[in-house]
């Protein structure tokens, strides 16, 4: 009776997944944990063939091929594209700073030794943006657009290069996409220098949704639901604390309109990136890949990796993009 139950939860929990019907709690928190279940249904598996339970044994089995397929691709890198093209590079790195407790200069210092051009930042309070400019972020990125804001709504991005505020407006502030429940997305044009008199604009925009706690799911997926999907000109990229894994379907419905996940790209999708700091008030659950870079289409993945913030309940995300041949000036 045991191992039918397990497998009958494992044959749901697969159905849900690959259907997309995760609604509400618990079911959009636990398919998060895809990567797990995967492993634990080939451990039902071998279970129930030492037990000599068919039924079980073939439910879990079909169970791991299947959660197995999902999960598996985020493992094996897609080539880079060739270096020396025409293109521009462009390093950007997400980091979620935990409000006032991310240290400020320490991401500083670590933006500057992997030589980013683009920093997007998430829950950025007044405070935690006055000690950016303390530690001196004009010296190395001194462009920008920022909304700092309280209760983790705030954001920023901070450029290498020069940069228009989304809808055009000058100045750091310009208006920012904002959600129901008050998240404030900063958003830019980025002018990034080609070669000769070529210049390069990206869309940029750094992504919060509202986490999926319990009675607030709805609005979480209607918040990744908000962002902006690819294929406009120029190209775009988002890239921040999504609150949503590559197994969540609201995600994957963003993917499809023409993005890529630049770690699932590279072989890095399963790199987790929270919990990353235990303390009170922090969930204790196994970690898994809530930030993300996506890149249109027409955008070269290349380099993937994470970086620690102290103090911060996130790590930071870089990826080095290639962008597509400039235009005139």
């Amino acid at each position: 009776m045991v191992l039918w139950a397990v497998a009958a939860i494992l044959a749901a929990y697969t159905i849900i997944r690959l259907g997309g019907l995760e609604r509400g709690t618990p079911l959009v928190q636990l398919v998060a944990f895809t990567p797990y279940a995967a492993p634990l249904a080939l451990l039902c598996a071998a279970w129930a063939a030492i037990a000599g339970a068919t039924g079980p044994w073939l439910i879990c089995l079909l169970a791991w091929i299947s959660l197995s397929a999902t999960v598996v691709p985020r493992l094996i890198a897609r080539p880079a594209p060739p270096t020396g093209g025409t293109g521009a590079k462009l390093r950007v790195m997400t980091a979620n700073v935990l409000f006032d407790h991310g240290d400020m200069p320490a991401l500083l210092q670590q933006a500057k030794l992997d030589d980013i051009d683009v920093l997007a930042v998430q829950e950025l309070t007044p405070a935690a943006l006055d000690a950016l400019d303390t530690a001196g972020i004009d010296g190395l990125l001194p462009f920008r657009v920022a909304h700092p804001g309280r209760g983790g709504t705030g954001s920023a991005l901070f450029s290498r290069h020069p940069l228009t505020p989304t809808g055009g407006s000058g100045g750091t502030e310009g208006p920012a996409r904002r959600h129901e429940c008050g998240m404030r997305q900063a958003g830019a044009t980025i002018h990034v220098p080609g070669t000769g008199d070529t210049t390069v604009d990206i869309q940029v925009e750094s992504v919060h949704p509202c986490a999926p706690r319990p009675r607030q799911t709805r609005c979480w997926a209607r918040n990744l639901a908000a962002q902006p999907p690819a294929g406009s000109d120029p190209p775009r990229i988002l890239l921040g604390d999504f609150n949503a894994t590559l197994d969540h379907a609201p995600l994957r419905r963003l993917l499809r309109t023409g993005y890529r996940d630049a770690a699932g790209t590279r072989g890095r999708g399963l790199a987790p990136t929270w919990p990353f700091k235990r303390g009170p008030g922090l969930p204790l659950v196994p970690p898994v890949t809530l930030d993300h870079v996506l890149a249109d289409q027409r955008i070269g993945i290349g380099d993937v990796a994470t970086r620690t913030v102290p103090g911060s309940d996130h790590r930071a995300l870089l990826a080095q993009l290639h962008l597509p041949p400039a235009h005139h000036a």
